[in-house]
């Protein structure tokens, strides 16, 4: 019996059909349509050749400029590739080794586990297995430069033991471009321009916002706020660096993917070592299958993380591939090893799921299996429960609101100066009677939420944030609970 159902399995793929280009817009398009998405560029490559290559819809919602397939998106995360395999290079070159110290290349790196800073190698920032948590808001929009935010890593807090847990961490990528980029002598930015955009003909694509902006066809990028889609603008993020800096179109990504699935190869020349490139495609930490990602995606049925990219496991294929977000833009690349096949989505709408729906929908056609589900349908589903469940707990915390309480002390009290040695000084004030906070580039307002309390209005990335101010045995306030750190009052 278990014969028969293989060999079913196998004609069931072995006789499909490729979608035709026809199709395939209609796919997109629908996608398009279900997520409310301005506009989508689709890549598709398959044997060293792009077989499918377009934009679809518009740049910007509400104006007519058509996207094209040489439109640019902040590429987030999907960077992180590109920073790995730029160390391959560096290691057939010799000037690198995947589990050379960090602090061999760069010599200001530190981490305050003594153990982890001990041992800490390239594999181990590649891999996201530091035991540091997210730490996101450290760079997004601080104005921190990458060697003030690495050096600030020696004094951020683990959250598990080195090495025992993947724990998805942005500036370890940050710090393996720096390193990449002092092993070289060029700087990760020159190198990545030199040896990968150059050599590939991505002539769309830069590493900086200043080049960035010099470009005509750009996506806008748009943000989703209760139902309602927005206009948004293109953000500097050139201090997370090897992290999530690059921007692209899918004209150039696919060309990224001919040279990626060629073992190293593009268009006959040998750009790195089908050896050292698929090392960053081998699994290095497992990673637990949890939701919400177990609800978007039942078809998983294992997934682990190798360096710069994600190892999935989709209804029995192997899948490498890397999602993206960053400011109103979504990307997601995915390969299809064994078929050489490989796909890149790029939205122009933060927060979408359209990217993950649409590569399902794509994978059961190209890989020729059965159609069980509706991907836009099935994942649309799973937001708004998603939503509704946001929307219950934070109810809930209002409910719980401890109404018609007061501070314990004078308002002026609560002014000063609070350190944390890896997130600086936050300054309070007061003013006009109110208590006002500024961190980094953030100023916000303090709306007094119980007790001790505030809540954060400031409109951006801290907006929403809780201020817990705590006393001590002389009721003298001592300390401030923000951003999950805990801040002394100097």
């Amino acid at each position: 019996m278990k014969k028969l159902l293989l060999f079913t399995v196998f004609v069931l793929r072995a006789g499909a059909a490729e979608p035709d280009a026809a199709q395939v817009r209609g796919l997109v398009e629908a996608a398009r349509k279900a997520w409310a998405v301005p506009g989508v560029g689709l890549g598709i490559v398959r044997d060293d050749k792009t077989i499918y290559l377009a934009g679809h819809g518009v740049k910007e919602m509400g104006k007519p400029d058509v996207l094209t397939a040489h439109s640019t998106f902040q590429i987030a995360s999907t960077t992180k590739a590109f920073t790995s395999a730029a160390i391959a290079m560096l290691v057939d070159e010799g000037k690198m080794d995947w589990d050379d110290p960090v602090r061999k290349h760069l010599d200001y790196f530190r981490l305050a586990d003594p153990h982890a800073d001990a041992l800490v190698t390239i594999r181990d920032i590649l891999s996201h297995r530091t035991g540091l948590p997210r730490h996101d808001v450290l760079w997004g929009k601080t104005g921190f430069g990458r060697e003030d935010l690495i050096r600030r890593m020696a004094f951020a807090k683990a959250t598990a033991p080195f090495r025992s847990l993947y724990q998805y961490q942005n500036l370890m990528f940050t710090s393996a471009g720096e390193a990449a980029g002092k092993a070289s002598g060029l700087g990760w930015d020159a190198f990545v321009q030199q040896r990968i955009f150059a050599p590939l003909g991505m002539k769309d694509s830069a590493t900086q916002y200043v080049e960035m902006m010099r470009g005509s066809d750009m996506a806008i990028p748009h943000l989703k706020r209760v139902e309602k889609v927005s206009v948004s603008q293109w953000g500097n993020y050139d201090n997370i660096g090897g992290a999530g800096c690059i921007a692209a179109s899918v004209a150039d990504l696919s060309r990224w993917l001919q040279m990626q699935l060629a073992g190293g190869v593009f268009e006959g020349r040998r750009m790195v070592s089908e050896k050292n490139l698929s090392e960053t495609h081998a699994p290095q930490m497992v990673n637990r299958l949890v939701s919400p990602t177990r609800e978007l995606q039942p078809d998983y049925t294992q997934t682990t993380y190798g360096m710069g990219w994600t190892i999935n496991h989709y209804r029995g294929e192997m899948l490498v591939m890397h999602s993206g977000v960053l400011n109103g833009f979504r990307a997601l690349v995915t390969m299809v090893p064994r078929l050489k096949l490989g796909f890149v989505v790029l939205a122009n709408l933060g927060g979408t799921n359209l990217n993950e729906a649409l590569t399902n929908t794509l994978l059961d056609e190209y890989l020729g299996l059965p159609k069980v589900r509706d991907w836009n349908a099935h994942m649309l589903s799973v937001v708004k429960r998603n939503e509704e469940t946001e929307a219950r707990e934070k109810r809930e915390k209002e409910e719980a609101r401890k109404k018609d309480t007061r501070p314990s002390l004078p308002l002026s009290a609560y002014v000063g100066l609070y350190h944390e040695a890896a997130y600086g000084e936050v300054k309070v004030l007061l003013e006009d009677g109110k208590l006002k906070m500024e961190w980094a580039r953030f100023q916000g307002e303090m709306e007094h939420w119980q007790y001790d309390t505030w809540r954060v209005k400031e409109g951006g990335s801290l907006n929403n944030a809780m201020a817990n101010f705590q006393l001590d045995e002389k009721g003298v306030v001592s300390r401030l609970s923000l951003l999950g750190q805990s801040f002394s009052r100097k």
